[in-house]
């Protein structure tokens, strides 16, 4: 079962204001909504939405620079033969980061960035997504896609009430349309895990 879950692991930073004497970069704190001196915790979890592996860092280290010495410990800790899926947010979208990640043995996960070609309506088809706990009927197009600095990548593709598009990429070739999306989906765990702690814990309170 733990190896299952290690399988998925998702990796959010978490912004920690610091109000000690030495000097930090600055940050944006979303909860106060204003930049301020501050660390920032790197969070890796399972798809359990179980803590793995935290790393802490100065405020304006970027996910994209962040990502490869995480990591380079997430191997350490998972061993040399696992192939973990790496789930992230657009913080860490780049192309040629995606394979580096490739390139170290882990697969990717991840929304797309930036502006990009719409999909023709008419490869939209409907499946049933799970998401909080109830399946939906989703629009789903599930593709090919070329990213420069990287080459080509599944893009499984969702196709929203209000017509917008949400394009999820992946290096993972032998999942479902549907795990995909739950997968992604999925990281709205860590989501909770932060506001829990927030809420019940004093979490930024605890340096």
């Amino acid at each position: 079962r733990a190896r299952a879950a290690v399988a998925f692991l998702y990796v959010d930073g978490h912004v920690r204001p610091y109000f000690g004497e030495t000097t930090l970069g600055k940050a944006h704190h979303t909860a106060s909504r204003i930049v301020l001196p501050a660390t920032t915790d790197y969070w890796i979890h399972d798809a359990d939405g179980a803590p793995v592996l935290v790393v802490t860092t100065e405020g304006n280290a970027a996910l994209t620079k962040a990502l490869p010495s995480l990591l380079a410990e997430v191997r350490k800790t998972v061993g040399p033969a696992a192939k973990p899926t790496v789930v992230f947010d657009r913080g860490g979208y780049s192309p040629k980061l995606f394979k580096q990640i490739a390139t170290s043995g882990f697969d990717v996960l991840t929304y797309r960035k930036g502006k990009h070609p719409a999909i023709a309506r008419r490869e939209f088809k409907e499946i049933v997504v799970t998401r909080g706990g109830r399946d939906h009927t989703t629009l789903v197009s599930d593709r090919r896609t070329r990213l420069p600095g990287f080459g080509l990548i599944r893009c499984v593709a969702v196709l929203r009430d209000d017509d917008r598009q949400t394009h999820v990429l992946t290096t993972r070739t032998d999942l479902s349309a549907r795990e995909v999306l739950e997968r992604m989906f999925g990281r709205w765990q860590q989501e909770n895990f932060f506001k829990y702690l927030r809420e019940s814990f004093a979490f930024d309170a605890l340096w």
